[in-house]
């Protein structure tokens, strides 16, 4: 699989110093699906395809790396909450830590959720206003520019 950026870089670039996670916890199927799911609408394949053959390395550092990072979080932050074990799903919970409540990780998920978005809008403006110096991207395959989620509202244009 050729991924665009490693688990190492996932988890530095979307978790804090704090919130300690080993490198294993992120999986190459979640930036994969992360990749397919939230980049290549915007970049396109052909796009994807040339940045992991090292192309661009200013556009992967500066946009798409925290973008993507922050959409393999938002992915998997879910799976963080829980764990599956022979006994079924069950809350991580030790003597010092217990378990947040519902609705601070519907905040947390709120929020994973703002910051991709805002990240992969970033993505789409950088390459809108800088078109010419990327040949391989199409402003028109690019989906944020013709589809958008505002106040809970689709928008197509």
């Amino acid at each position: 699989m050729n991924m665009l950026i490693t688990p190492e870089e996932v988890i530095r670039l979307s978790f804090r110093e704090s919130e300690y996670l080993r490198s294993t916890t992120v999986l190459e199927a979640d930036i994969v699906a992360a990749t397919d799911r939230f980049i290549t609408p915007i970049i396109g394949q052909t796009m994807v395809e040339q940045l992991s053959l090292g192309d661009y390395r200013e556009l992967m550092s500066d946009y798409i790396a925290p973008a993507l990072a922050a959409s393999v979080r938002l992915l998997i932050q879910p799976l963080l909450n829980i764990r599956t074990e022979e006994a079924g799903a069950t809350s991580p919970r030790t003597d010092s830590t217990q378990q947040a409540p519902q609705s601070a990780m519907l905040a947390l998920h709120n929020s994973l959720k703002q910051r991709a978005r805002q990240l992969l809008k970033r993505v789409s403006d950088h390459l809108n206003k800088n078109a010419d110096r990327y040949p391989e991207y199409d402003p028109k395959s690019n989906i944020l520019n013709r589809c958008s989620i505002n106040g809970g509202f689709v928008q197509t244009f």
